[in-house]
C-alpha cells in the first residue's frame, strides 16, 4: 500500500516564495492565487492542487521531481476546461458557422475573446474560479462552502490509497480535514460531507445505509495509517507556514509537532434540505434518526440544511 504523505520540495516552496515577495508592479498569479477567496490550496505528495467549487483548477509542482523548471519556475497545468471564458453577456453565447469559418458579432472568431490564452493580472484568476463553478454539483459546492467558512481546514479531497488482496489499488476520497484544539492535543479530524438526498444515507436491499461501511472503511484507514498521517499533517503545517497560509492552529504545531493527533473517528455532514425535511414523519427525519441510532455511527452525524457548519461548534 502506498505510503499516505503530503510535502512540497524545497525548491518548490523557495520559487513560490519568490513570487510572493515580488511586489514590483501588477501582481503576479500565485499572488492572485493566495488572496483569492474563491480558492482552496491542498497540499499532496509533491505538488500543490487549487480547488474552486470542488473543482482542481491548478495542479502546482510534481509528485515526481522537485516540482520546478530548469529556471526555477513552478510546474503548473490545468484542465483546458477551465480556460473558457464564464463572463460572456448573455446572448453572445453562440457563435456562427458559415460551412468553413465560425464567426462572431459578423467577423471572424477571435480566440481570445472566449478562451483565457493569457495571463492578465486580478482577472484570469478570477475567471478560472468562476469557469469551475459550470462543472461542480451541489454537493462540491457545499463542501467547498463549508470550508471557505473554516479557516481551520487544512486539507481537501483527501485519498485514503488502499491495495486489496488482488493487488487492484483504490482511492476513496473523504471530503475534509481540519484541525482543532483539544485541550494540550491538536487533532486532525476529518469530515465526510453529503447530501440529504444521497442514496448512500438510505437502507439498501440488506437494511443497512451504504454510508456505515464507507465510514467504517475510513476509520479503519485512519487506524491502520495513524502514524504516516500524523506525519503528513505535520509537513502540511509547516508548509502551509511558509506559503504564508498559517492559522494560530497551524503555528502552533510548527511550534510543537508532538501536539499532533489524528482523530481516528470519522464525522459526517448532511446539508441540503429545508424545513419540510425536518417533519416528524418525512422520509429525510426517519433516515438520519434510522443513521444516529446506529452504533457505529452514534454521535458523528451533524445536519443543517445549508453547508453553514461551523466545526468548532460541533460536538
Amino acid at each position: 500500500m502506498a505510503k499516505f504523505e503530503r510535502y512540497l520540495s524545497k525548491e518548490l516552496l523557495e520559487s513560490l516564495g519568490k513570487l510572493t515577495e515580488n511586489r514590483r508592479g501588477p501582481t503576479n498569479w500565485w499572488q492572485d492565487v493566495l488572496a483569492s477567496k474563491d480558492l482552496l490550496i491542498a497540499i499532496r505528495a509533491g505538488y500543490l492542487n487549487i480547488y474552486a467549487q470542488g473543482q482542481s483548477v491548478f495542479k502546482i509542482g510534481s509528485s515526481t521531481s522537485t516540482g520546478v523548471d530548469k529556471a526555477g519556475n513552478p510546474l503548473v497545468e490545468l484542465h483546458y476546461k477551465y480556460l473558457l471564458k464564464p463572463s460572456l453577456p448573455a446572448g453572445k453565447e453562440y457563435v456562427r458557422f458559415d460551412g468553413n469559418e465560425f464567426h462572431m458579432g459578423g467577423k471572424e472568431l477571435d480566440p481570445a475573446k472566449i478562451v483565457q490564452t493569457k495571463y492578465t493580472p486580478a482577472e484570469t484568476v478570477r475567471e478560472l474560479a468562476a469557469a469551475a463553478r459550470t462543472y461542480s454539483g451541489a454537493e462540491k459546492q457545499g463542501v467547498h462552502e463549508i470550508a471557505r467558512r473554516n479557516p481551520s481546514v487544512i486539507d481537501l479531497e483527501i485519498a485514503f490509497t488502499k491495495t486489496d488482496a488482488d493487488g487492484k489499488q483504490s482511492a476513496p476520497r473523504i471530503d475534509l480535514a481540519a484541525l482543532h484544539d483539544s485541550g494540550g492535543k491538536i487533532l486532525v479530524r476529518f469530515y465526510e460531507a453529503k447530501l440529504a438526498s444521497d442514496p448512500r444515507l438510505r437502507q439498501n436491499s440488506k437494511g443497512k445505509p451504504e454510508i456505515v461501511d464507507q465510514m467504517q472503511k475510513y476509520d479503519d484507514f485512519l487506524r491502520n495509517n495513524e502514524r504516516d498521517i500524523r506525519e503528513a499533517y505535520v509537513n502540511v503545517c509547516r508548509n502551509l507556514a511558509a506559503l504564508g497560509k498559517a492559522t494560530r492552529l497551524v503555528k502552533a504545531v510548527c511550534t510543537s509537532p508532538k501536539r499532533l493527533s489524528i482523530d481516528t473517528s470519522v464525522k459526517l455532514l448532511v446539508f441540503g434540505y429545508d424545513q419540510d425535511h425536518l417533519h416528524q414523519d418525512s422520509l429525510f427525519r426517519k433516515r438520519i434518526d434510522f443513521l444516529k441510532k446506529d452504533a457505529k455511527l452514534a454521535g458523528r452525524i451533524f445536519s443543517s440544511g445549508q453547508p453553514k457548519f461551523n466545526l468548532e461548534k460541533l460536538k
